[in-house]
């Protein structure tokens, strides 16, 4: 995983991971006999790391911020981190790699319950039983996803706040008649 952050998903070859963690190439190859089986592995644990990461970036929220802009700034902040940058280099990789197409297909949709029972965590109840939540959970993830590769290409994190701040305010329309006093 670290490789991977580091080095981007070209420069993550097995030797370099088997280097990195100072381990044999036998061990290696018994534990990831393919470099998509690591690949898979490294996925897995980096979801894992974003909803570790969207929990923390939840708690740690300013407890006077409404429920949906902590939920978004939570999911933000999640996207922002090197390691989201890495998932989106794999993803960029797989468009002309069909055997890692594959394996990421597989992991994200394993994954894909997971996220939205994160989502549905940041936003909680009574937001999750409004009859656009779906939506806005949906195009929020969409949204965030588009804004961090923006951020790699741009790095102009102004306009992407701007951009935050309008669909925040946006959902707080569309989920209105839902929404905490708090």
């Amino acid at each position: 995983m670290e490789q991977l952050i580091a080095r981007g998903y070209a420069g993550t070859t097995t030797v370099a991971v088997q280097q990195a963690a100072g381990v044999s190439r036998g061990a290696l190859l018994h534990h990831f006999p393919t470099r998509n089986d690591l690949l898979s592995a490294v996925i897995r644990r980096l979801l894992e790391m974003h909803e570790a990461a969207a929990r923390e970036a939840l708690a740690s929220a300013p407890r006077d911020a409404d429920r949906v802009a902590r939920a978004i700034a939570a999911l933000s902040t999640v996207v922002r981190r090197p390691a989201f940058v890495a998932q989106m280099d794999l993803w960029t990789a797989a468009r002309t790699d069909p055997d890692l197409a594959r394996v990421v297909s597989r992991e994200e949709r394993r994954a894909g319950s997971d996220l939205a029972r994160v989502v549905d965590h940041l936003f909680g109840r009574p937001l999750t039983e409004h009859p656009r939540y779906r939506a806005v959970a949906g195009l929020t993830v969409q949204i965030l996803r588009g804004l961090a590769l923006t951020d790699v290409l741009r790095g102009d994190a102004e306009t992407a706040q701007r951009a935050l701040d309008d669909w925040t305010d946006m959902v707080h329309d569309l989920l209105a008649p839902w929404e905490d006093p708090q």
